[in-house]
Parts: structure tokens; sequence; C-alpha cells
């Protein structure tokens, strides 16, 4: 036998190296019957429905099923490069990460109890007011004092420490555990929207039958052996896994446990509504089933006064602000920022950067953006502004004497500074409602250092608009701003009539000062607006000018910049970018009238 050398033991195939990923059915079903031709063994590969060309479809269509899939995930193994969320959610499972789900609307209130004598009571977890087919539900139970005897009584510190979140708890089937260490109990949602945050757990013990609340737990291993706790996270198919412990960390579910599932079920972007939503004929109504009556009485009956139905109908609820906004589940994007923070926090609040990130991830839906700062950076930026202004004893002012009294103790040291504006449908400036500052406050507490205590400051919003001052150094608001102009030169040869420029210049400014697209301590990029007027269709050149005086203007966009509370201590004019601090967002103030500060000038 002659010998055969490696390079002569096989045919030769033609095929660049790494070409086998552009194969698809089609053609290698073609490449196999070309070879199959060129041997002159075989011919059935040349006719339909033999066996042998069912045997090359078969191999054909399932090499391009594989080929898929190594398409889709040769690229998306390394936690940098992954763009679809199936697997970047694997990923980031490594490292215990959960991302976070669909986050519903929340709702600040008002509310006045009527024909209820003195003393405490208490409003049942899940109970919910409808509203024109909306549910707003409690996610816990809420305690309040009646101080005034049968009289109407508005409940102020109820209002300020309590928020509705949108949507109506629902009642997943009962699970009966088989008792196997770290059992997994999967909750598919289906159709429902789940809200992230508000998923309860209770245990009914075959050996006592009666029911038990579990807590939810950051991560296992961090529990004792008896600890009633779960862990859940968001996995990769958009279901929930709750998984309990192994009597090592966290308790272990034994064998015929029953475990009942409890969350709330938004309306999503449909559950957003506007000021008045709730009105005196919106009516509390308790949760009511036979399971959910049997899980209170267990757990809670001996804690709490409850309002029976009767007494619920005695409070009426009302609401003057925007409800927050619906927020979607996180991004790839997001969990890519996200999830190296949170390991290095190893779910403990140290760093600013750490509280920066908890915020951020856990209420998305109610601020559109957050910084946080020590007491150096607090003395050195915020505080030195106010000095700087003139102001010796900021501190002493409306807002921030507020938050000092609310929200944190006496001591002014070792403090986080927590800035927040908030996501609302509402005008820009807004703040924060008491209610949501309190929900965030009890939250960090459960995760901060010890020693450390966290305070609210409102960030300082600094108002924009189109001006250009009379003198050097001199404005004179708001009679400035009524007096300047835009004023725009058409080309010689757009057929666009005035009002379309106008339009799109307007639409200009709005786009750009979109508070969506804002983040404290930003940078107004003057010259790229002045850009975007320039590129409008039909525009030649523009100019700022003062209707007071046709002899003061300037070429291109010059802007006022100004502190609404302090207009005479903070304000100035600029046609160059102006970058602002880590407490300041940007506004531009009225711009529903920026259609009349437009003139359109023929060339």
């Amino acid at each position: 036998m002659a010998n055969i050398t490696p390079q002569t033991q096989f045919n030769s195939f033609d095929i660049p190296q790494g070409g086998y990923v552009a194969f698809d059915a089609m053609s290698l079903r073609q490449l196999i019957i070309n070879r199959l031709n060129e041997q002159n063994v075989f011919t059935d590969q040349n006719f339909i429905g033999s066996n042998l060309s069912s045997i090359i479809d078969i191999i054909a269509y399932s090499y391009n099923t594989l080929i898929y899939y190594l398409n889709k995930t040769s690229n998306e193994s390394m936690f940098s490069e992954a763009q679809l969320y199936e697997n970047i959610n694997r990923i980031v499972k490594l490292i215990d990460y959960s991302p976070v789900g669909n986050q519903t609307s929340t709702l600040s209130f008002t509310c006045s109890a009527n024909n209820l004598t003195q003393g405490v009571y208490t409003i049942p977890l899940y109970s919910y007011v409808t509203t024109n087919g909306l549910n707003f539900s409690f996610n816990k139970n809420i305690s309040f004092n009646k101080s005034l005897n049968n009289t109407i009584e508005e409940l102020t510190n109820f209002e300020n420490s309590t928020l509705l979140y949108q949507g109506k708890y629902v009642e997943y089937p009962v699970y009966t555990a088989a008792g196997d260490e770290n059992e997994v109990l999967i909750v598919n949602p289906g159709t429902d929207i789940i809200d992230h945050f508000n998923i309860d757990v209770y245990v009914q013990p075959a050996a006592t039958g009666t029911w038990l609340q579990y807590t939810p737990s950051p991560n296992l291993f961090l529990e004792n052996g008896s600890d009633t706790k779960y862990q859940i996270r968001l996995n990769q198919n958009l279901n929930y896994e709750i998984t309990f412990g192994n009597d090592v960390n966290g308790a272990r579910l034994h064998p015929g446990d029953q475990v009942a599932v409890y969350y709330l079920k938004s309306d999503g972007v449909t559950g957003q509504v506007g000021p008045g939503a709730l009105n005196k004929q919106s009516v509390l109504v308790g949760y009511n089933t036979p399971q959910y009556n049997k899980i209170v009485n267990d757990v809670f009956v001996n804690q709490y006064q409850y309002l029976n139905s009767v007494g619920l109908t005695n409070l009426t609820f009302a609401n003057n602000t925007n409800s927050t906004t619906f927020n979607t589940q996180e991004s790839v994007q997001s969990i890519q920022n996200n999830a190296p923070a949170n390991y290095r926090s190893q779910n403990r609040l140290v760093t600013t950067q750490d509280y920066t990130t908890y915020v951020k991830t856990n209420f998305g839906n109610l601020i559109a953006d957050v910084h946080c700062v020590n007491n150096n950076d607090y003395i050195a930026g915020y505080m030195k502004y106010f000095y700087d202004l003139g102001i010796t004893n900021p501190q002493i002012t409306d807002r921030a004497l507020f938050n000092q009294v609310t929200y944190s103790d006496a001591c002014n040291f070792n403090n986080i500074y927590v800035i927040v504006v908030p996501k609302s449908n509402a005008f820009v400036p807004n703040y924060l409602l008491p209610a949501q500052k309190q929900l965030i406050s009890s939250s960090i507490n459960s995760s901060k250092v010890a020693t450390t205590e966290t305070v609210f400051i409102d960030p300082i919003y600094k108002a924009i608009s189109i001006g250009l001052a009379a003198a050097t150094d001199m404005i004179n608001l708001p009679i400035d701003q009524s007096l300047c102009v835009l004023n725009v030169k058409k080309t010689s040869t757009t057929l666009r009539s005035n009002q379309s420029i106008i339009s799109d210049i307007v639409n200009v400014f709005k786009n750009y000062f979109n508070s969506n697209n804002f983040s404290l301590g930003q940078m107004i990029d003057v010259r790229n607006l002045t850009q975007q007027i320039y590129a409008v269709d039909g525009v030649q050149t523009f100019y700022t000018a003062r209707t007071d005086n046709p002899s003061i203007y300037i070429e291109g966009l010059s802007l006022f910049e100004w502190n609404p509370i302090y207009p005479t201590l903070d304000a100035m004019f600029t046609t160059n970018n102006i970058k602002l601090n880590y407490y300041e967002f940007p506004f531009y103030n009225n711009i529903n009238n920026l259609v009349n500060q437009i003139n359109i000038i023929s060339s």
C-alpha cells in the first residue's frame, strides 16, 4: 500500500478559514450534492424524495440551525461585548447580579378620614383605590393615627410617608415544595406586567399549617440557616426565579410545604395619570380571597387593628400631582453599567458611587437623575455656591431646613448628601415629594454603613432662555427676557413658509432641552445648538438681538442662564458652552413662548 501523507489523505476543500459560518441550508445541501457527483459513486442525491436526498436535507438544515446559534452567541460570551438580553442576563448571574424588571408608576396622594374615633388604625396590605378603570394599591400594612374624634381630619403624616403603586395584586397558584436544597420556584407572568419590587412570598409549613411571611434577601449566602428568606431574580426568559435556602444559608423548604406568591400587576404606561385622577369618590377596597384572609390571620392579625370594609370607606383620596412614569425592564446597556458597580459594593453602601448606583437601580421609576456626594464635596461645591452668592446661612433656607429636619438627624458630619431630580410628567423645576424621599431613605437605611447618615438636598435648577444683555454684566430679569429675540434670515431659494421654519427651530430647542436628555452637571452645548439651528432647511443665518435697541445684537446664539430663586444674584449671558456643577440641572424657561421670540427676515 502506498504511503498516504496527511496532505493527500483527504480531498481538498477550497473553503476559506471561518467561511463555514456563511453557509445556509441550501448552499450546504448543494455543496454535498456536488461532492457526491464528483465521486461518481452515488446518484440518488440528484433525485428529490430519495432516501439519500432526505438524509442530505436533514444534515443541511440541522447544520443551518447550529450556525444560527453560533452566529448569535459567538460574540456574546464576553460581558463587554454581549448585546442580547438573554446572554447578558446569564453572564451577570455569575456575579450574582439580578437585572431589574418593570417598575410601575407611583402616586402621591392626600387622604382625609371621617367618622372614625380617635386611635391608631391600619389599612390592610394590598388594599386598592379604583378610578377610571385603574387600580392603585398599598404594598404593605399602613398605619395612621386619628387624633380627632368623629370629624374630618387630614392625615398629613400618612400622606408624607406613603405612596400608592399603580396596579392590583395577583394571587399566583400555590406551589407545593419538593423539599430540595435551594429549591427554585419559577413565576411565569404570562402577559402580566409584574412590578419588580412588589413580589411577596408566604410559606405554610406542612408540619404546622400556619402561614409565615418570608422576606427577600439580596444574597442567601449572607443569611443564617434559620432565616426565613428567599432570593429573587429575573431570568433570561423574563420569568422570576424565587430561590429558597438549604438550612445553611436560609431556611430550607420541606416536602409538602405550601408557597403562596403575590405580585403587583401593573397597567404599564396606561397607568400613568395626571392631577385629579383620584377624587373624593375614589373608594378604598380591601383585598379579599380565602387564601389571603388565612395568611393575614396567621401573620398579621395580632399586630394591627385593621380597618374593616366599612371603615375603609371612611377614607377619601385625591391627588394634586402627576404620577411617576412607568419604567421598563433594565436594558443591556444599563446592566453593563450597573452590574460591575453592584459587584464592587457587595450589596453594601460604602462609597458615594455605591449610593448613586443603588438609587438609580432601585428607583428608576421615581428619578431622572441622582448624584451623591460626601461632606467635603458638599461643602466645597454646594455650600460654596451659596456663600459665593452672599447667602451666609443657606442651611436655614426653607427647602434645606425641611430636608434636614424631616430626613436626617442633628449630626452635620459624616453624611452622604443625595441630590435627586425626579422623573415626572410635571413641569421643571420640580422636587421629590415627601413620600418619595421617605421611600428612598428607608430603603437606603437597610444597606448603608451604620455610622453614615443620608441627607437629601434639592437640585439647583438653572433657567435658560435666548438673551442678550443691554450692557456688559447687566441683566434685568424678567424685562430682558421679553426684549430678546432670534432674528432668522431665510435663504433666497427656499420655498418654505415662515411658520414652518419657526416651528422647526422651536422643535430644536424642545428636543435639546427635553429633561430626559439632561443630567446633573451636564454641559449645555451652545455651539451644537447653534449648528442644529443652521441645519434647519431655509435658514441662511441668524442672530440674537434686542427689540428695545436694534444696535445691540450678536451673530449666532446668545443665552441667558440664571437661578430662578436668586435671579438678582446668579444671572449671566453667554455665547459659549455652559458647564453646570454637579448639583445643577437645566431647563428652558417658558419654552411655549419661544415661538413668539423668533422673527423671519427675508434675504
